[in-house]
């Protein structure tokens, strides 16, 4: 279900009740504080999946594993195998708690798959989201309605000015889709004439932007903070940015199945992992280097869809052993998260739009089990959709959609249930572009 802009703000207002009451303590509890605190909200979860979601009930009874007997440590929870992606999406309802989705937040997902997939979420788990989110901003100095620019989350209709106000929360939203030489000025400018105190957004979108800046000779505006999410931050992005910004970067790490979540604090030495919002395993690979381990999670608030042990694809850098941040906080440390930064899509009128400004599209339009994007020059973009049912009125609504985000002089090939690219690996990527990456600013 979609909730109402009042309940979203009172949502988000317990949020930030619950970070300055209670997150505000534990960030600095003892290991054996906060493993007390997730064995009981895990066996709470534990509990409402045996009785209630149809996989786990299955799941346990197939094991012998009973919460009330058989959970005593977050150590226990090991009896249980992991969850993959596909899995999950899998499983559909069998993973829903119904009574509890009936009235749960409902997100979507695709991440670096490029498979749609549903996420109910309970409304006590996005309280937590936003006490995470609240406690993460203040630790960059972030007071409710500082002014903040938002280079995300917007995409104007044909018409539309390239930036609109949230009055209410005092977020200047400016789209991502439309940073091109010839505009960068007048986003820059505007920047300059609201004076953000904050700025936040993708990292390859904000990398641009001050490319663009240096390049042009603008000086962009000097700003107090800058938060990162929903892509790798990669060494040249935070140099670049913080330079051009004259501010830090906090980059923060999340996945769409908010499984866990891991934040960057003032001292900038690593991530430190959420733990009362999640349980997080760290777990050796033998394909992997001797200090990368693959990242698998359990939600411990989320009873209207538990995700249990779930595997997010996602790999974590060790920090060195017993490494204690200079923030003087006790969350531990992970030294960055090492993913892959997805291609870009470039267009004729020289605009460089990362990937992640199109998942949401394919989110919102029904049937999509799978899609991919290709480039193989400027002028054209290959969209390979795969679907059951996807008829000539959603296919004119996709072409209108990419159309209005890429310009009328891009070619825009659909290929419906065609084999994807493959990659020299023989993975499928959601991009695949053969023009080189975002340094070619």
């Amino acid at each position: 279900m979609k909730v109402s802009l009042l309940e979203d703000l009172w949502l988000s207002a317990k949020g930030i009740f619950l970070s300055q009451r209670f997150l505000s303590q534990t960030q600095r509890w003892s290991q054996e504080q906060i493993e007390q605190f997730q064995v009981v909200k895990c066996r709470e979860l534990l509990r409402s999946a045996a009785s209630n979601v149809p996989y786990y009930k299955k799941l346990f009874h197939d094991l012998g594993f009973d919460p009330d007997r058989d959970f005593r440590s977050m150590a226990d929870l090991q009896r249980i195998p992991t969850m993959t992606k596909a899995r999950a999406r899998g499983l559909g309802s069998e993973l829903l708690n119904a009574m509890e989705a009936a009235k749960a937040m409902e997100l979507r997902s695709s991440g670096s798959t490029g498979e749609p997939f549903v996420i109910q979420v309970s409304k006590n788990h996005w309280v937590m989201e936003q006490a995470i989110v609240w406690r993460h901003w203040s630790w960059m100095g972030y007071r409710f309605r500082d002014r903040m620019a938002i280079v995300r989350s917007y995409v104007p209709e044909a018409g539309e000015p390239l930036w609109k106000l949230d009055p209410i929360r005092n977020f200047l939203y400016m789209s991502a889709y439309h940073l091109t030489p010839e505009n960068a000025a007048a986003y820059l400018e505007k920047l300059r004439e609201w004076q953000p105190k904050y700025l936040r957004g993708y990292p390859s979108s904000l990398y641009i932007l001050a490319k663009m800046a240096e390049a042009q000779g603008i000086t962009a505006p000097r700003v107090k903070g800058i938060l990162t999410a929903s892509e790798s931050l990669l060494p040249v992005y935070r140099e670049t940015i913080e330079r051009v910004f004259g501010a830090s970067v906090f980059d923060w790490y999340g996945q769409s199945e908010e499984t866990i979540t891991m934040n960057e604090c003032e001292a900038h030495q690593g991530l430190h992992i959420n733990l009362e919002y999640g349980y997080c395993e760290l777990l050796a690979d033998p394909s992997l280097p001797e200090n990368e381990r693959r990242i698998v999670a359990t939600c411990l608030h989320n009873l209207a869809m538990p995700l249990i042990r779930y595997e997010t694809g996602d790999v974590a850098v060790l920090a060195e052993d017993g490494a204690l941040c200079g923030c003087g906080r006790t969350l531990p440390l992970v030294k960055a998260i090492k993913g892959r930064s997805d291609d870009f899509i470039r267009t004729p009128d020289g605009r460089i739009i990362p990937s992640v400004n199109f998942y949401t599209l394919f989110y919102e339009l029904p049937n999509i089990i799978a899609f991919q994007l290709v480039q193989r020059e400027v002028g054209c973009l290959e969209v390979y959709i795969k679907s059951q049912d996807f008829g000539e009125a959603l296919l004119r609504e996709l072409r209108t959609k990419l159309q209005d985000r890429l310009g009328e002089a891009i070619n825009i090939q659909i290929h419906l249930n065609e084999a994807f690219v493959q990659t020299g690996e023989g993975k499928k990527r959601v991009v695949v572009s053969m023009l080189g990456g975002a340094d070619a600013v």
